[in-house]
C-alpha cells in the first residue's frame, strides 16, 4: 500500500450527470474460485500475491481512493483524491469454516456464509456513508474455504465511479497483475507487464455531445427525469438527505432475488423462431428478444400482483370509492442499459472507465404483455425494442448527457422510480462483459453472480461459466411478483432451472 501512496497526484474529478443519477447505488459481484487442481495454499491465488496486485492495479484507478464530496451551492458531486489524506478502500482476506463443495450445494448463496466468512453488507455503504460523511468508495472481500477447497472474491465498487464495464476492466485488470507477478516469481526475467490505459476525466464523456438539440420521446425524458414536484423537492435535498430517502425506500420496498439458468440452445432457438417474422433486412439480437420476453412475462406477473392485491377487501372498497379510477391495467416500462462506448466514434472510448451507459426505454402496452410469448407476437414487441436501441445515436446520446447533467438530482429520482412502481423493469445486460476473464492465475471462476440488489423490479442477465453455457437471470422482484413469475409455464419452459437467495 504505501508504495501505491507514493504513485498518487492530489486531483478533482468532477462527476458527470451520469455518475451522479446512480451515485448512491454500487456494482457488486462475487466470483467463485474452485481449487479444482488441489493447489497448495502457497499456489493457489496466494493472499501475498492476490495484495500486492490489488494495490498495484489501485495505481491505474487512484480514483478509488478519492472522498465523495458535493459543492455547498448546487449540491454538485466530485471526487477529491488528497494524496496526504486518501480515503482508501477496505480489503481483507480472511478463512471460512465451511467448505467450498457447500457454498456449490447451496447453489452458490452468498447469504449461506457464516458471519466470519464475509459482511452482511453487500455493497459499500453509500447511502450510510452519506448520512456519516464520508462515503467509503468500495469493498474487496477475499474469503477462502475449508481446506483450501475454494476461494470467494467479492468486490463492490460505488457506482459513481464506474459502470459495469469499467468495473469488469478493474477485475481484469487485477487478475492479469496478479498472473503477471507470480509469472515473475518462476522466471528470472519475464515478460513485461502489458501496458494498459484507463481514462477517469469525466471531461471525455462531456467531449462528444453534440450542440444539436434533438427531440426525446416523451416516455424517454420522464424516465430519465420524473420531472414532478416530488422529484424537485429531492432534488433539491443535500445528498446526504437524498442518501436517507433511498434507504427509507429500500427498506420499505420488499424485494426477493432469484437466479434462473437458460441454455445457450435455448436462446438462439428462440431469436431464430422469431427472427423468421422480423422485417426483411432487420436481424434481432439476443437482446431484441430477450427484452421482448421478459416485457410479457414479467409484466404479466406484475399485473396480477396488482390485480390480487385490489381485490383484496379494503382496496376494493378504496378503488370503489375512487369510482374505479384506481388499480387500472398498466403499460410496462422496459429499460435495457446500452453500454455506448461502441457507438461513439472514438477508437479511446474503450478506455473511459465512468459511466457510459444509457437505458434503451420501451414503453409496451397492456395489450401486448397479455399476449402469450408467441414468434408473432414476440417478433412485433422485438421489433419496438430494435428501434428503440437503434435510435440511441451519437445525438441522442449527448442529448441525454445534457439531460441528466442540468438535473442529477431529478435524474437520480427518476432511477428510484425502478424500485417504487410497479409499472417499471430495470435490465442489465452484463453477458458482453469478460466476467470470466478474471484468472489470477489459478484458472476462471466457476461461478459469477450478482450480490443482492437492494432493489425491486430489475433483473441482471449475466454470462454462464464457458464450459455450461447460456445465460443467468438474476432477479430481483417484489415477493409475489416473483411468485407469479415462477408460476408462469412459458417462462418456467424456457429455463432449465432456478435457485434463490434465502
Amino acid at each position: 500500500m504505501d508504495l501505491f501512496k507514493e504513485t498518487v497526484d492530489s486531483q478533482t474529478v468532477w462527476l458527470d450527470g451520469t455518475d451522479a443519477g446512480v451515485y448512491l447505488l454500487s456494482v457488486s459481484v462475487c466470483y467463485w474460485f474452485e481449487n479444482s487442481a488441489n493447489e497448495s495454499p502457497e499456489n493457489f491465488m496466494p493472499a501475498n500475491v492476490m495484495k500486492r496486485a490489488f494495490y498495484k492495479t489501485m495505481e491505474e484507478f487512484p480514483i478509488l481512493a478519492g472522498q465523495l464530496k458535493a459543492t455547498s451551492s448546487s449540491s454538485r458531486l466530485y471526487v477529491e483524491i488528497d494524496k496526504d489524506n486518501l480515503n482508501m478502500p477496505s480489503y481483507t482476506d480472511r478463512y471460512c469454516s465451511l467448505d467450498y463443495a457447500a457454498m456449490r450445494k447451496s447453489g452458490f448463496n452468498i447469504l449461506k456464509l457464516p458471519i466470519d466468512g464475509l459482511s452482511r453488507e453487500y455493497g459499500p455503504p453509500v447511502s450510510s456513508g452519506l448520512i456519516r460523511g464520508k462515503v467509503e468508495p468500495a469493498h474487496f472481500r477475499i474469503v477462502r474455504f475449508k481446506n483450501n477447497s475454494g476461494v470467494l472474491v467479492f468486490a463492490s465498487i460505488a457506482h459513481y465511479i464506474t459502470d459495469g464495464y469499467g468495473y469488469s476492466q478493474f477485475m481484469n485488470r487485477w487478475a492479469e497483475i496478479a498472473r503477471w507477478m507470480q509469472q515473475q516469481a518462476k522466471e528470472d526475467a519475464g515478460e513485461p507487464l502489458p501496458v494498459r490505459k484507463y481514462n477517469h476525466d469525466r471531461s471525455f464523456h462531456r467531449s462528444y455531445r453534440s450542440s444539436k438539440i434533438i427531440d426525446l420521446e416523451p416516455a424517454v425524458v420522464r424516465n430519465l427525469t420524473a420531472d414532478t414536484a416530488f422529484s424537485r423537492a429531492f432534488a433539491w435535498l443535500s445528498p446526504g438527505m437524498r442518501a436517507r430517502v433511498l434507504r427509507a425506500v429500500s427498506y420499505a420496498t420488499p424485494r426477493s432475488s432469484s437466479f434462473f439458468h437458460v441454455s445457450s440452445a435455448k436462446m438462439e432457438e428462440l431469436r431464430t423462431k422469431v427472427q423468421a417474422h422480423a422485417p426483411e433486412g432487420t436481424r434481432y439480437t439476443i437482446n431484441d428478444v430477450i427484452t421482448a420476453y421478459l416485457a410479457i412475462v414479467v409484466g404479466q406477473a406484475k399485473e396480477k400482483a396488482v390485480t390480487d392485491w385490489w381485490s383484496r377487501p379494503v382496496p376494493r372498497i378504496i378503488r370503489r370509492m375512487s369510482g374505479n379510477r384506481l388499480g387500472n391495467p398498466m403499460d410496462l416500462v422496459a429499460a435495457a442499459n446500452i453500454n455506448i462506448r461502441p457507438r461513439i466514434d472514438d477508437p479511446s472510448a474503450g478506455e473511459y472507465v465512468g459511466n457510459m451507459v444509457v437505458g434503451g426505454s420501451t414503453v409496451f402496452s397492456r395489450d401486448e404483455i397479455q399476449q402469450s410469448p408467441t414468434k408473432e407476437a414476440l417478433a412485433a414487441m422485438a421489433l419496438k425494442v430494435h428501434r428503440a436501441i437503434l435510435a440511441v445515436d451519437k445525438q441522442y446520446i449527448g442529448q441525454v448527457g445534457h439531460l441528466v447533467s442540468r438535473h442529477p438530482g431529478v435524474n437520480a429520482w427518476a432511477m428510484l422510480q425502478y424500485a417504487r412502481k410497479k409499472n417499471k423493469l430495470g435490465i442489465s445486460n452484463q453477458f458482453r462483459f469478460p466476467h470470466y476473464g478474471v484468472d489470477f492465475g489459478s484458472g476462471i471462476p466457476s461461478m459469477v453472480r450478482q450480490a443482492p440488489h437492494p432493489f425491486a423490479n430489475s433483473v441482471f442477465i449475466m454470462p454462464d461459466n464457458p464450459q455450461t453455457g447460456g445465460y443467468l437471470f438474476e432477479f430481483n422482484l417484489a415477493p409475489d411478483v416473483e411468485a407469479n413469475l415462477i408460476a408462469n409455464n412459458d417462462w418456467m419452459q424456457l429455463v432449465d432451472g432456478y435457485s434463490k437467495y434465502q
